[in-house]
């Protein structure tokens, strides 16, 4: 984990050189990226600072098997906003350090996102002993190594390895295994742990290639394909949950997010598209905001935050009981926001930039 201002500027601010109509060289930045990021680290605060309590209402937890809340978009956005400057990211080290440093450097950044996350997820008081549950740092890692190995190949050919991966994916989890003399279905196990557990770990490694294949490098990559492509996945996903309600195909078909089903992939990614094209055609087509956000310092500091907020989650349950109301505990989730926000606007405001 390093300090680094040029990197941010690089991978964060994305900023990039380009000739203007005069010849001279000026600077293109993507507000869209940091207001995307913004709203992934937002999402994951106020949901998580919220979840533990018994009276928040279903439609601000995670949809309880098939279905969808806004709760389960958070972990997918937050994949996505890794994926848009993954590939840009990974073009200017190869150029700048050759394969091997490149290849070393990401697995090595991946490989502290899992560990950080098998440490942070470790329940120790247990009858059972230690344990540990699947979480979004581990699922990134694997996605983040995973999608590494795709990133030299064509973009058509990445597009059609996506696919295919999903197709055998969603076999996978219709497999039956035995357990302790019990024949369990691969589905079913994944459902008992947070984001899929590590059966959903491959799902979330194919959101990523899908995501980072729809964004490709986003200097380049035309615009509106990026809408194009979003609005189709998005309608394969609602399409697939639709043909699996009315004839039960296929089996484990419909949107999941505990399941990380392949229409719950589809859509989450589609929509990611079509809300990052939205925001870029908001912030860097028409400029409404003269080239700033409130959402910009923290999704500069997106990884600092993300690991900084279970502080005021265990806050948060030490001052609220199980039972408090809604309102109370929609406010301590606000508060939360708040609070983290004016850390990364500090940050920001002393050009602080903490990155693996």
């Amino acid at each position: 984990m390093v300090l680094d201002s040029s990197t941010i500027e690089d991978e964060t601010k994305f900023v990039l050189r380009n000739e203007d109509s005069k010849g001279t060289s000026g600077k293109i930045r993507y507000l869209c990226i940091d207001v995307f990021r913004g709203i992934a680290i937002v999402s994951m605060i106020f949901v998580n600072v919220i979840a533990p309590f018994n009276r928040v209402p279903s439609w601000s937890k995670h949809a309880v098997d098939f279905g969808l809340t806004y709760v389960d978009l958070v972990a997918p956005f937050f994949m996505f906003a890794i994926g848009l400057t993954y590939k840009m990211s990974f073009e200017r080290y190869y150029k700048k350090q050759g394969k091997l440093q490149t290849y070393i450097r990401f697995v090595r950044r991946y490989a502290a996102f899992f560990g950080m996350g098998i440490i942070g997820s470790r329940y120790i008081f247990t009858l059972e002993g230690v344990k540990f549950s699947w979480g979004v740092l581990q699922a990134i890692g694997i996605a983040g190594i995973f999608t590494l190995f795709f990133m030299k190949f064509p973009r058509i050919i990445r597009f059609i390895l996506g696919f295919s991966l999903l197709a055998v994916y969603q076999y996978i989890l219709t497999i039956p295994i035995e357990i302790e003399g019990t024949i369990v279905i691969l589905g079913d196990l994944s459902w008992y742990d947070e984001h899929g557990g590590v059966i959903g770990g491959i799902g979330f490694c194919i959101m990523m290639l899908l995501s980072t294949t729809i964004i490709d490098d986003f200097r380049k990559t035309n615009k509106w394909q990026i809408l194009g492509i979003g609005g189709v996945f998005t309608v394969l996903g609602t399409t697939l949950h639709f043909i699996w309600k009315v004839t039960d195909w296929p089996l484990y078909g419909g949107i999941s997010k505990e399941r990380v089903t392949a229409a719950y992939i589809l859509l989450t990614v589609g929509l990611g598209a079509v809300l990052f094209w939205l925001l870029w055609y908001i912030y860097d087509v028409k400029h409404l905001t003269k080239d700033r956000s409130l959402l910009q310092p923290i999704g500069r500091n997106a990884f600092f935050i993300y690991i900084t907020h279970p502080i005021l989650i265990g806050l948060t349950i030490l001052i609220l009981s199980d039972n408090a109301h809604f309102a109370l505990v929609m406010f301590f989730g606000i508060l939360s926001v708040v609070l983290l926000w004016l850390l990364s606007f500090f940050m920001d405001r002393k050009k602080i930039y903490i990155v693996i």
